[in-house]
């Protein structure tokens, strides 16, 4: 201290210069807010020369946008240092702080502001986020490509499950915590979809727990999902139990088949998807739980709501992000791909090499699937496993046949035919009803879920005239 007083002593201009060396802005005013002194880097971010600081109220330089707020004026008015964001005429931004220079009675007596430039940190900022942003598109891409072919019950390759927009779809949905509800027909891949937006959002980590509400008794359902506490009931465990809110903690809870949701559980889950909090059987707090619900139906929730059987305030919180599901039979440009996919997949996980012929395909493009994907994957399953080397027409169940969705023109047929000699009536009768509907062989393959080179294949083994076909469509 002695060797600094000495170097002020020999050098008048010392602390003057230590305080115009610092890049940031030095500030000094009475305790009134008169400017006293001001370094050099407050005149350039001031753009005030200082002669024309000096002897000025930070008021009166306040009001005219010299600089906004002052800082100097926050910490008199709050006697006690102040830091704030404070912006110049230029619309640089600087983190300013104002403190209270006190005598040894504790009055004050000056204060002094230091300002830092942070324009370019809050553009960092703003780029950071971006980056942020960017980040989070490509880690849920990565997670895309981390997902298992297969999950739970079905696999997840999204190409054979999902149309583009419902894939794109799942994905806007992963990004958000938000409820959202799944809806089709079963057997159309709801569960394989929860489980899909689960494993890309940033729950993947967290668990993922589902519960179908229909396949329990009332009281036992409840227990399931909030869990009791001890001696909540006669045949409680002593310990209580915890509920699948509780086990989901972090992730996702499952709740398939929630329109078969009793009317009092529909209370209290509309109590935890408003407040986040649930209360476990037989306890007097609630709980807070972080937890995202998904749930799915395959039934019109909207004309439950209407008829009094599920609560309309229920249907609407859960209706927020809704996914409906296309049944199979919409969707028949996909199945001859996954009936290839499940083939693969159970030749492999049974060690084999099963093959498929093109009359079989014939035959699943014609069934209406009441099942829709896991009809498929169930029967192609069976097929791997009790057929010979090749799978044809006669290993399909007769319930097949039977229901196959076939034209009027299927009752023509001569019943005593025999069973190939049926197929190819009906596959030639079908090949002429879409060549007469449609104006050329590419919307016909369409129309019958067949490639272009298939459909020529069969127009000339049946010896079909395209041209006079086409001149009768419509």
């Amino acid at each position: 201290m002695e060797q600094l007083l000495k170097l002020a002593n020999q050098r008048p201009n010392f602390f003057t210069d230590i305080l115009n060396s610092i890049n940031d802005a030095i500030y000094i005013t009475d305790k009134n807010g008169v400017t006293l002194w001001v370094n050099h880097i407050s005149e350039v971010i001031t753009q005030v020369p200082r002669e024309k600081l000096i002897g000025r109220n930070v008021r009166d330089l306040e009001k005219e946008r010299v600089f906004s707020p002052s800082v100097t004026r926050l910490a008199a008015e709050a006697n006690s240092n102040v830091s704030t964001v404070q912006e110049v005429r230029d619309g640089r931004k600087f983190i300013a702080t104002g403190h209270l220079v006190k005598d040894e009675k504790g009055e004050v007596i000056a204060i002094v502001a230091h300002c830092r430039d942070i324009t370019e940190a809050v553009k960092t900022s703003s780029k950071l986020r971006d980056t942020e942003e960017l980040l989070e598109k490509y880690s849920q891409e990565l997670r895309k490509l981390k997902i298992p072919l297969h999950t739970s019950d079905l696999p997840a390759k999204k190409e054979l499950i999902l149309h583009p927009s419902t894939e794109d779809l799942i994905g806007k949905i992963a990004k958000v915590n938000t409820t959202a509800l799944i809806t089709g027909e079963t057997g159309t891949g709801k569960s394989a979809t929860a489980e899909r937006i689960h494993l890309l959002s940033k729950r993947y980590n967290a668990p993922f727990i589902q519960i179908n509400c229909a396949s329990m008794p009332e009281q036992l359902l409840e227990s399931e999902l909030f869990g009791y506490k001890k001696g909540a009931f006669t045949g409680a465990h002593t310990s209580g139990k915890q509920g699948l809110i509780q086990a989901a903690e972090g992730g996702t809870l499952f709740l398939d088949e929630i329109g078969e949701l009793p009317t009092h559980l529909q209370a209290k889950l509309l109590h935890f998807l408003q407040t986040k909090t649930y209360l476990p059987i037989g306890a007097r707090e609630y709980v807070q739980a972080n937890v995202r619900i998904i749930a799915a139906t395959n039934r019109n929730l909207e004309k439950m709501t209407e008829e009094g059987s599920f609560r309309s305030d229920l249907y609407y919180r859960l209706h927020i992000l809704a996914i409906n599901l296309p049944p199979l039979r919409e969707r028949k440009e996909v199945i001859k791909d996954l009936a290839f996919y499940f083939l693969d997949t159970y030749n492999q996980k049974y060690n084999v090499k099963k093959r498929m012929t093109s009359g079989v395909l014939d035959i699943f493009q014609s069934y209406h699937w009441p099942g829709n994907i896991r009809e498929l994957e169930n029967l192609m399953e069976r097929l791997v496993i009790l057929c010979d080397q090749t799978i044809d027409e006669k290993d399909l169940p007769q319930k097949m046949m039977e229901n196959l969705h076939l034209p009027d023109y299927r009752k023509q047929t001569d019943p005593y035919n025999s069973m190939p000699e049926l197929l190819e009536n009906i596959e030639r009768n079908m090949i002429l009803d879409a060549l007469k509907k449609e104006k050329s062989t590419r919307k016909a393959a369409q129309k019958l879920g067949v490639t272009q080179s298939l459909l020529m294949r069969r127009v000339r083994k049946y010896g079909i005239d395209v041209h006079a076909e086409s001149a009768k469509a419509k």
